[in-house]
């Protein structure tokens, strides 16, 4: 094994005494975990989850036990290369050929300058490097480009989702209260059984709240691994969560009457005054929305000190003119979806709606409260969760907000055993307020544009390729980002000169291979770091070898306002640190980046971004004209997140992590957070007048029907009838054990994916297959109305929808510098269209519905 080891890494070897364990985090996926990685003469042979940190409980799953294999890989890049072939595409070949590093650095910040001079903006940055995000941000602000964030987020990750949880909790992502609650209904999701965020410890509480006897109901059209252990799997058609919720809704508020009238009179927008235009009735001299005070019966804005009750029901005049609170326009406007309505869209019978609404709101338990560290508190042990498979639609918006309107109706927003944000306030953050009295997240836990950001701004067109303007409620934008680098002459945009990318796949992570490369083929000059020479990177016109995630530091792995287990009882800080010498020159990109920023002339101007980026418990102190390494800026950035210059890089190098127990106002903000939530989204119809006036400025067709403040199921493109046999629709789904493009190369994980009997095959419905006369096992292709097809073997099951092919993860790689991955699976991108049709024009979020047949490789 030693041999074999230093023949690899070509490693010196270190004494044969050594015997480490060695504190750092997990760099598998985005969660992070805290690891022990056992080091013994110079070779890791071992890693185990930390048993001391709360996030992941001591656990590591197996994306993060196989991580040691692929430091050894053969296949990494080992020096900077540099394309020869201008030609570019799909298949064709590079001619790499190796360079120096001065040679390499000098030709890039060359290039750097060049751009800089002519137009900051002609420069993109193209990286899923989460850890990483404020230092390449700050770079790029430094720089002065707008375009920061090309990434596989704005497809795989949660476009959607991400607008609907800072509208509504005021933070990243959403959780539930797993410990506590009694009845959980997942959405498109499997949070409890090893994905998403804080994965090892989700499992382990959705075991034990198992155990104990909480109900689990897994709404998906695919029974993988979340619903093969729920109690009940309701296979629904995909594209209609959306209608499934308003169902539930009309059900709960309409036929049982079961909702929390205190916290929707007090913690919601649902007593606000609506007019027949759908917008607020506001106090003529505040400006300020009004509600009904039912004692004395008079209209005052929401804010009045004198208002001891706000009605929610009922029809009053103000002015002359007739209004109704929110929550009554809520409550009347989801009776059309009866759930013999929703039915006939979604497949479910209308019995199983009404049973499974009334279930829900039953263990609600709405007046019910419980002491916890001697404050009362609602108790309400039942929630929704939702991730991408509700709500990766042409309407996203619309089906994450339905979905989400299900927890806030029933009052479970940050109470005991309901519904939980990422961490809300903390120990120096806490919420902010819109101007008409809505949550808003803080400055720390905001990430990109805040929802209301745009009612500050003048309507223009969009100044960067990620067509932000055109989107102003939007979380993120990868997707129109792709289109505005592909067609940026429809948008008034230059062509981008230049391409900075990192640890983002996007030929494969995002959609249509096909059309992303046409946007690279665009660019001017990209460059990568790489650990492999991927499908984005085969783009590349410069490859510098990037540091595996064991050869590195990173002094941000857990965040606490994107990636803390809120249900811990602890906040926790982490350390990512080398653990493994590379065997070659591989430093952390970040220190490239740096190096390159002092080459190209702007070193001083990225020191002056930090100090005023990056915030904590004290600022961020740098001398704005000193070149730091990135070890020394990691030292600077601990320091000021932890408020102490005692606790620095050095600190948690000795002792790991550091943990602090967490408040009860921390555990359930509900005791701190004051300002309302909206149920109402009237704000929607001021986003709908800013894109219109931008539109008709630039005499663009655009559509804005989505802007909406009520909740609509609108059909994607694929409900549209497809002659020629397209009778079935095709969705993707998670495997615990690999993320994104990255895992399929692990020798060990393909491994288990090879053994695994649904992983890398094609699923359908027995009673489809024998209607198609196909047989389990056989290899087949699956097209698309417009001829995109991906071939695979078949797997015959009755764990999918009738209507239904699934294919998992990222499989398919097809570039020879990933010859594990390469060729093996099917790419279930490769089948979704790169086109405003199929977008969600609201939260900028990829529509993953498609319409395909499916036919046997005989038939080609």
């Amino acid at each position: 094994m030693d041999a074999e080891a230093n023949e690899l890494t070509g490693s010196p070897r270190v004494g044969s005494g050594e015997d480490v364990w060695i504190n750092s985090a997990c760099g598998q996926c985005y969660s992070a975990c805290a690891i022990r990685v056992h080091r013994v003469n110079g070779t890791v042979v071992k890693i185990e989850g930390d048993p001391d940190f709360p996030h992941n409980l001591g656990r590591v799953c197996a994306k993060g036990n196989a991580a040691l294999i692929t430091l050894y890989d053969p296949n990494r890049v080992k020096a900077p290369l540099r394309r020869t072939n201008l030609e570019k595409g799909i298949g064709v070949d590079p001619g790499w050929v190796e360079i120096g590093w001065e040679e390499a650095l000098d030709l890039v910040a060359e290039k750097l300058k060049k751009t800089r001079q002519k137009n900051p903006s002609g420069l993109g940055l193209c990286n899923f490097d989460t850890q990483a995000f404020p230092f390449v941000n700050s770079w790029g602000i430094a720089f002065g480009t707008h375009n920061l964030a090309w990434n596989a987020a704005g497809y795989f990750c949660g476009a959607g989702l991400h607008l609907a949880t800072y509208l509504t909790n005021a933070t990243f992502h959403m959780q539930v209260d797993i410990k506590q609650c009694n009845y959980v209904i997942l959405f498109g999701s499997q949070l409890g059984f090893g994905v998403g965020h804080g994965p090892n410890r989700s499992t382990q509480e959705m075991a034990d709240a198992r155990v104990r006897g909480m109900r689990l109901v897994v709404v998906d059209p695919v029974c993988a691994h979340a619903g093969s252990k729920a109690d009940e799997w309701v296979p629904i058609r995909p594209g209609t969560d959306g209608a499934l919720a308003l169902a539930m809704l009309n059900v709960i508020l309409n036929e049982a009457g079961i909702y929390d009238k205190e916290f929707i009179e007090k913690r919601t927008n649902g007593p606000y005054l609506v007019g027949s235009d759908g917008r607020y009735v506001r106090d003529e001299a505040s400006g300020k929305p009004l509600v009904w005070a039912t004692v004395g019966g008079i209209a005052r804005p929401y804010d009045a000190s004198d208002v001891a009750q706000m009605a929610i029901l009922g029809q009053y005049t103000v002015r002359g003119l007739a209004c109704r609170p929110a929550f009554q326009v809520l409550k009347e406007h989801v009776t059309k979806y009866s759930p013999e309505m929703a039915s006939k869209i979604t497949t479910i019978p209308a019995q199983t709606i009404r049973r499974i609404a009334r279930e829900y709101a039953e263990a609600a338990s709405i007046g019910a409260t419980i002491v916890v560290e001697g404050k009362q508190l609602p108790y309400r042990p039942a929630a929704v969760h939702m991730y991408r498979g509700a709500y990766s639609h042409k309407h996203s918006t619309h089906h994450a907000l339905a979905i989400q309107l299900l927890n806030i109706v029933i009052g479970n927003v940050y109470a005991p055993g309901g519904h939980f944000g990422i961490n809300p306030v903390g120990p120096w953050w806490e919420t902010g307020e819109s101007p008409d009295g809505l949550l808003v997240a803080a400055r720390e836990v905001q990430r990109n544009r805040p929802p209301y950001h745009f009612l500050s701004t003048r309507p223009e067109p969009p100044k960067a390729h990620g067509l932000e303007s055109l989107f102003p409620i939007a979380f993120a934008t990868s997707v129109p980002l792709a289109l505005g680098y592909r067609d940026h002459e429809k948008f008034g945009l230059p062509p981008l000169d230049m391409l900075v990318q990192c640890r983002c796949n996007v030929m494969m992570t995002t959609i249509a291979p096909e059309e992303t490369a046409k946007a690279l083929k665009k660019v001017g000059f990209m460059v990568s770091f790489a650990n492999y020479l991927d499908e984005t990177a085969q783009f590349a016109d410069i490859v510098f070898p990037d540091a595996h995630h064991l050869e590195r530091f990173d002094p941000n792995p857990n965040e606490p306002y994107t990636s803390q287990c809120p249900t811990s009882g602890y906040w926790y800080w982490g350390l990512r640190q080398p653990t493994s010498t590379p065997p070659f020159k591989a430093p952390h990109w970040l220190d490239l980046l740096i190096e390159l920023a002092d080459r190209a002339g702007f070193l001083e101007d990225y020191n002056t971004v930090l100090t005023t980026f990056i915030r904590g418990r004290k600022p961020l102190k740098l001398d704005r004209r000193r070149k730091y390494s990135f070890a020394e800026l990691s030292d600077a950035y601990i320091k000021a997140k932890m408020g102490d210059d005692n606790m620095g890089l050095d600190w948690f190098r000795e002792h790991g992590h550091h943990k602090v127990k967490r408040k009860v106002e921390h555990d359930y903000p509900t005791l701190v957070v004051h300002q309302r939530i909206p149920l109402y989204f009237e704000h929607f119809l001021a986003a709908r007048d800013y894109v219109e006036q931008i539109t008709k400025a630039m005499d663009l067709a655009w559509d804005t029907r989505d802007y909406t403040p009520l909740m609509e199921w609108m059909p994607c493109s694929a409900f549209e009838p497809k002659a020629g046999g397209y009778d079935l629709f095709v969705v993707n789904y998670t495997l615990p054990f690999h993320q994104y493009s990255i895992t399929p190369q692990n020798p060990w994980l393909s491994e288990i994916t090879e053994r695994h009997p649904y992983a890398q095959k094609i699923m359908m419905n027995s009673a489809t297959a024998r209607r198609l006369g196909l047989k389990d096992g056989a290899d087949v292709w699956v097209e698309t109305p417009e001829r995109r097809r991906v071939k695979g073997k078949l797997k015959v099951t009755e764990c999918v929808h009738p209507e239904v092919v699934a294919i998992a993860g990222v499989f398919g790689a097809w570039s020879d510098g990933k010859p594990i991955a390469k060729g093996k699976g099917a790419h279930f991108n490769s089948l979704l269209p790169l086109d405003m049709d199929h977008v969600d024009m609201i939260s900028g979020s990829a529509d993953a519905c498609e319409r395909v047949k499916v036919y046997p490789d005989s038939d080609v």
